[in-house]
């Protein structure tokens, strides 16, 4: 009888460890799972961050655009594209610049404002332009932008 009870305390202990594995395992799946969401969710949220800042940026370089006009549209360019490069807190369009803007907003940045007649419905460019407000900036190694659109008008004009 005593031999009995031997072999079935062996079995039980060899089963619990056999559980016990198992609990382990699962437990080690669902930690990196949580850890892998958490992870995916943190770099989705700097993304955000980083597109909601952008779309900051060109809604302030629209905002100098219709400043500008306002407060004198001559100088607003007649050219068929025109390109100006907008840096933080500039509160006018500067000089034109060819090629590709600085990432001169927050060293992460670069703002283009572009003026062309395409798809305006005037007939003459001195009543109304085509606005292109361009941030782009470097995201996870890829380039990525941010592009408004706008149209303008000289209404005092008309």
């Amino acid at each position: 009888m005593d031999r009995v009870m031997k072999h079935e305390k062996k079995r039980i202990f060899g089963q619990s460890m056999v559980e016990v594995v198992v609990v382990v395992g699962i437990v080690v799946l669902l930690i990196t799972g949580l850890v892998s969401v958490t992870t995916a969710t943190l770099r989705f949220s700097q993304m955000s961050k980083s597109r909601t800042q952008a779309l900051q940026y060109a809604k302030e370089g629209l905002e100098v655009v219709r400043i500008v006009k306002e407060a004198k549209w001559d100088d607003i360019p007649t050219s068929a594209s025109t390109k100006y490069c907008l840096a933080k807190g500039q509160q006018n369009l500067g000089n034109a610049v060819l090629g590709v803007c600085p990432m001169d907003i927050d060293n992460m940045f670069s703002r283009t404002v572009v003026f062309s007649d395409e798809g305006t419905s005037c007939t003459v460019a001195t009543f109304c332009r085509k606005v292109t407000v361009t941030v782009s900036f470097t995201e996870q190694g890829q380039n990525r932008s941010v592009i408004l659109t706008s149209y303008i008008t000289n209404w005092r004009m008309r």
